[in-house]
């Protein structure tokens, strides 16, 4: 696997993402060209309370639909995981609670670098929710058992990726 970056070009920005050409040699000494999305990388949280798990419902434009996910988002220049999580937590769910790491995975990494960090959340408190832009219009709040969820993955009415590796993982470190 002797690839070499030979550089890189960036083709667009936009507010979230780079879109970026990449040249690179293989071990044959060819040359080829690679479409990379660059992402700051991203958190997402699974509530849990007892033995239920507290989700969102929320539109995304790049589907056209409302899914059912964890609370997440994107990390902030120079911010740690943890940090984004605590505030991912208050702003889509009024909640504060202590962060137990749960991985990281890449999200699709054929054409993007884009990682996010997972995170359980227990301990779980009130606190006053302070929404951004337009979550407060968008989510809808989902309080249901741990098993439910875990149904929800398996039937496909949880497609959302890093909502159904949360969930996975939790099962296991439950066992």
């Amino acid at each position: 696997m002797n690839f070499r970056i030979l550089g890189d070009e960036t083709r667009a920005s936009g507010a979230i993402i780079d879109f970026v050409d990449v040249s690179l040699q293989g071990p044959d000494g060819s040359v080829h060209s690679r479409d990379v999305i660059r992402h700051p990388g991203g958190v997402g949280v699974l509530p849990m309370i007892g033995d239920e798990v507290v989700l969102v419902r929320q539109y995304r434009v790049a589907l056209d639909t409302p899914i059912v996910e964890i609370p997440a988002g994107r990390l902030e220049p120079g911010e740690a995981p943890h940090t984004a999580g605590e505030r991912e937590l208050s702003e889509e769910l009024g909640m504060t609670g202590r962060l137990v790491p749960l991985g990281a995975l890449h999200v699709s990494p054929g054409y993007t670098d884009e990682i996010i960090h997972l995170f359980a959340a227990v301990d779980i408190v009130a606190s006053d929710r302070e929404p951004e832009g337009a979550e407060e219009i968008e989510a809808q709040i989902i309080r249901l058992p741990f098993t439910e969820a875990l149904e929800m993955v398996g039937d496909g009415r949880i497609t959302d990726a890093k909502t159904q590796v949360a969930l996975m993982r939790m099962e296991r470190s439950r066992e």
